[in-house]
């Protein structure tokens, strides 16, 4: 039964690594080096940048919506909706629901 007290690293490896470095081995192992910033080994022949400690799940989106007031009132004023009959639909529904604000 002493299978069951090894550790997953001495299973899969055959020998004991402490569990402090073994973080350190796997990046070693990836970068190639002691420090996190060096990119020799695996990293630099892949061309990755792993900042291992350090992750980022999303990338940001940057400033996509700059209002214009002049654009709004172009696009979706009253007079815009007034225009077309499309517009009048739009106009009429919310009448109709009996929406305090028609339109921008």
């Amino acid at each position: 039964m002493s299978f069951l007290t090894r550790s997953f690293n001495q299973l899969m490896t055959g020998r004991v690594i402490p569990n402090n470095t073994l973080v350190d081995s796997i990046k070693n192992s990836i970068l190639g080096g002691n420090a996190i910033g060096s990119r020799t080994g695996l990293a630099s022949i892949l061309g990755l940048n792993l900042d291992l400690g350090l992750q980022r799940r999303w990338k940001s989106r940057g400033n996509t919506y700059q209002p214009s007031t002049l654009k709004r009132k172009r696009r979706i004023g009253f007079l815009a909706r007034a225009r077309s009959k499309q517009g009048n639909k739009i106009l009429e529904r919310r009448k109709a629901k009996g929406r305090w604000y028609l339109t921008h």
